[in-house]
């Protein structure tokens, strides 16, 4: 049996009960969540494990009909909410319940600010500031079998145990660098509805797939991705199990060739074709609306960019790197690699959370300033050194 003590609750009564005592007698929680995700539109939730000063708890998120007692907990702001990468199980309660968090931390987060990289695995954070050894064997289990095995469990509570401690020690060291507040502004971002929006619309138009395509695939491009959208969650299946990305390129391509060549392409599983030639072929002929018109107009001409632009933004790169390893703060948590090389395409985007916060603080106005004005950079041979600027 866990050596841990904990609770476990399978009625919404005891829910209540549980979530009561912790509001009476917890100003905080840790919070981890167990679910399904591979092959479903909807994510299965399992189980929910907390862990508080009143106690373990985890909940059996199958039998439970009423959540409301937990996700008030999770908004209330007088409960700090501890986790490790939890904007993926806030994603899923905000997804399945409307959920929104209040006063949250998170430790994958924090040690990004302390020079241990980011993501970091909890393995390598319970470790180091718990002294904690955690197996992750239990990664891929089956969650939703029943009754829970005794390493489920074991492994579910070794997921929120230990967040308390290894907050603690992460908040002293953050704050003897002034840092705490930089965690809590990083995190309120979990706070926020549109950090769980999706525009897939605007997935679908900023494909590079769409650069390398004839309006008419493009059309039938985007046709297919929205069709691909409605079959999965009318059917509760993943995109990719409707039809496979991998795939989708194949098909705009072969389309005009007709459904033999989709059946004689060995990349296709014929099951696909033969279970959908006629829609494909539908979606392809459908003669174009007006609305549909002005989306192709917002599919702009892939970006050119010369190659002393190429060169002088990989150089940019990696002042930016200096500065973060400099600063010892994870360069990832600063700015996704996603949101540079969308600079480096386009000299009109500068991602707005760079000039204010914790980034600017670390950046700086003159790091910000070439960042802004990128395009007048230049690199040039001084006095035995090498000079990077913003062009006179």
């Amino acid at each position: 049996m866990p050596d841990q003590e904990y609770i476990f609750i399978s009625t919404s009564e005891a829910l209540q009960q549980h979530c009561q005592s912790i509001k009476e007698g917890s100003d905080w929680l840790g919070f981890d969540t167990e679910f399904i995700g591979e092959k479903r539109y909807v994510p299965l939730l399992c189980l929910v494990q907390i862990s508080s000063e009143v106690g373990n708890f985890l909940v059996d998120a199958l039998e439970v009909t009423d959540f409301s007692p937990l996700t008030d907990l999770l908004a209330d702001p007088e409960i700090l909410k501890i986790t490790h990468a939890g904007e993926n199980d806030y994603q899923l309660l905000y997804r399945l319940f409307g959920t929104l968090p209040n006063n949250t931390v998170d430790v994958q987060v924090a040690v990004g600010f302390l020079g241990d990289g980011y993501p970091c695995s909890f393995q390598k954070i319970a470790q180091k500031y718990a002294n904690a050894r955690i197996s992750k064997s239990q990664t891929v289990t089956d969650w939703s079998r029943r009754p829970i095995r005794d390493k489920q469990v074991r492994y579910a509570l070794n997921d929120v145990i230990y967040l308390k401690k290894i907050w603690g020690k992460l908040s002293r060291k953050l704050e003897s660098r002034n840092r705490l507040e930089w965690v809590y502004e990083e995190c309120s971002r979990f706070c926020k509805e549109d950090n769980y929006s999706q525009d897939l619309m605007s997935e679908i138009l900023n494909n590079k797939i769409m650069y390398a395509l004839k309006d008419r695939e493009r059309l039938f491009n985007i046709r297919l991705h929205l069709w691909r959208e409605n079959e999965a969650e009318l059917n509760n299946l993943s995109r990719e199990k409707v039809l496979s990305s991998k795939i989708i390129p194949i098909i705009l391509r072969m389309i005009d060739s007709g459904k033999q060549s989709l059946l004689s392409d060995r990349r296709i599983p014929d099951y696909i074709v033969k279970k959908h030639w006629e829609t494909f072929n539908r979606l392809h002929q459908k003669p174009a609306t007006e609305e549909e018109k002005k989306l192709l107009t917002l599919i702009q001409p892939p970006p050119q960019i010369t190659e002393e632009q190429n060169i002088l933004m990989d150089l940019l790169n990696q002042v930016f790197k200096f500065i973060c390893s400099k600063n010892k703060v994870a360069g990832t948590l600063l700015m996704p690699r996603s949101d540079f090389n969308k600079m480096k395409y386009d000299p009109e985007y500068l991602p707005p959370y760079l000039s204010r916060g914790w980034r600017k603080e670390v950046l700086g106005d003159d790091m910000i300033e070439w960042l802004r004005n990128r395009g007048d950079l230049d690199a040039r041979f001084e006095a035995g050194e090498m000079r990077i600027g913003v062009k006179k």
